[in-house]
């Protein structure tokens, strides 16, 4: 076994940033804390320390803790979005196929996290309640648009749920993989409760 000692992190320069660029920096650092540290576990003395600033600066950005965390849930739902797309080079004929791969493949990625920022503690605060309903929201257009399925009401209420099974189906494979990634999405495509091509 090695007696090597990783070295220290270097420490962080101060300097000054505008308003907007500190708020996208410090959010940037809690994503990137949230790799190996469960949400609740997210320390605002560290995120500080990381960007060079005081607690009580961070405070000044984000009023309280609960903000910041809002905040960093905010920026993860954006980043699923980004990568819950199909793309557009692709030439399987899929594309829906295509989305509910990257979804399933995100929370893949982010089980523990994922779940504590949807439906543990911090679920229940409307803010993060609303995050969550635009994402699902997103994910039934794209889904419409996917499959050329006019949005009815009707519609869309049954894929809100079919999404919901989606997730689900998602997060039991993080604790107990049964199924991989692409047969969690084969089964989820099988079980859409609209007509489409596969």
């Amino acid at each position: 076994m090695s007696t090597e000692t990783a070295a220290p992190e270097p420490a962080t320069t101060r300097r000054r940033l505008p308003p907007e660029e500190r708020k996208r920096q410090l959010v940037a650092i809690g994503l990137q804390e949230l790799v190996t540290t469960p949400i609740h576990a997210l320390s605002i003395d560290r995120v500080a320390e990381r960007a060079g600033i005081s607690r009580g600066l961070l405070f000044r950005y984000f009023p309280t803790k609960q903000d910041y965390y809002v905040a960093v849930v905010g920026a993860a739902a954006r980043r699923l979005l980004r990568a819950a797309v199909a793309d557009p080079d692709d030439a399987s004929g899929e594309p829906l196929r295509a989305v509910v791969h990257a979804f399933v493949s995100f929370i893949d990625r982010h089980g523990d996290n994922y779940q504590s920022f949807f439906h543990g503690g911090f679920g229940a605060d409307p803010q993060i309640r609303e995050i969550r309903e635009h994402m699902k929201n997103t994910m039934v257009d794209r889904t419409l648009a996917a499959t050329a399925t006019e949005p009815t009401a009707v519609t869309r209420i049954l894929l809100r749920a079919w999404w919901s099974m989606v997730e689900s189906l998602a997060i039991d494979r993080t604790t107990d993989p049964v199924f991989t990634v692409d047969e969690v999405v084969d089964r989820a495509i099988d079980a859409l409760p609209i007509p489409h091509g596969r």
